[in-house]
């Protein structure tokens, strides 16, 4: 008879981790690292020092001030919640799908117009690993700014590499030495306007999604797209809607989430 096998150590807290305390009565998030630098203010939690959880196992539940908390590891989708916000975000529903579209995986190369408070930056960054690369390039300088201090604080800063510039006029210095790439994201007002400029730093068979709020928008998009010679050009619209499951039944949230912005994908194959 063999023997009963041993579960794996569950890891404890290192210093310099990201750590996740949720408060289980409310939901609450908190994202803390254990850096050395003591007690600060911590929001939502008060004056706390991070530096208490190192040594202390995932799973196991404490009190910060009079709240409890169980301590775990942060996935995505933790890291997006307790994301800062400056400028408004792509949202899981439609996020989670051009990560899907674009088949981004460990090793990729991703160009991204717009980064705005780096929500969509981050699933990117995530879904590279830490042997691919994120390029952005960005029109505003602060909002390039919040958005990498953003990925740094969830520990994905290495993974990005933010440049200033209009994509609608042309690739800033230095992203072309950074192709080809795999997938691009345009999150922009006129992404058919930056088409031209991305051509030439495209891998063949590199996927394309456009983010755009209108109907006239995604029109130029999709029509542009096909003119320039991408093929399995696809537009689309993602509903959400939650249900409430209670003890007599179950019905759809009064609170759907509708329209947030149209999704456009197209796969490029080269020039003939």
């Amino acid at each position: 008879m063999s023997p009963t096998p041993t579960p794996a150590r569950i890891p404890a807290v290192q210093p310099g981790d990201r750590v996740l305390l949720l408060e289980p009565d409310t939901g609450h998030l908190h994202l803390v690292v254990p850096d050395g630098k003591g007690a600060r203010k911590q929001r939502g939690l008060g004056v706390f020092d991070p530096d208490r959880l190192v040594g202390m196992p995932y799973g196991a539940r404490a009190t910060v001030g009079a709240k409890a908390v169980v301590v775990l590891r942060p996935g995505l989708a933790d890291l997006s919640a307790t994301l800062e916000r400056k400028a408004q975000v792509i949202l899981p529903k439609d996020a989670s799908r051009i990560l899907f579209e674009l088949g981004v995986g460990p090793g990729d190369r991703v160009l991204e117009s717009g980064i705005g408070s780096g929500a969509t930056t981050m699933a990117l960054a995530w879904a590279v690993g830490a042997t691919g690369k994120v390029v952005v390039q960005e029109l505003r300088d602060e909002f390039a700014t919040f958005a990498v201090a953003n990925l740094e604080r969830a520990g994905l800063g290495a993974r990005v590499e933010a440049h200033l510039g209009d994509l609608t006029q042309a690739l800033a210095p230095g992203i072309a030495a950074a192709g080809p790439f795999d997938a691009v994201l345009l999150d922009q007002p006129e992404p058919w306007n930056a088409l031209p400029n991305i051509l030439p730093v495209l891998a063949p068979g590199a996927r394309v999604a456009c983010y755009t709020p209108q109907v006239s928008q995604m029109e130029t998009t999709s029509k542009t797209l096909t003119e320039k010679g991408f093929v399995q050009v696809r537009c689309l619209e993602l509903i959400e809607r939650q249900w409430e499951v209670k003890e007599r039944g179950s019905r759809p949230s009064f609170e759907g989430l509708g329209h947030t912005g149209f999704l456009v994908f197209a796969r490029w194959l080269g020039k003939a």
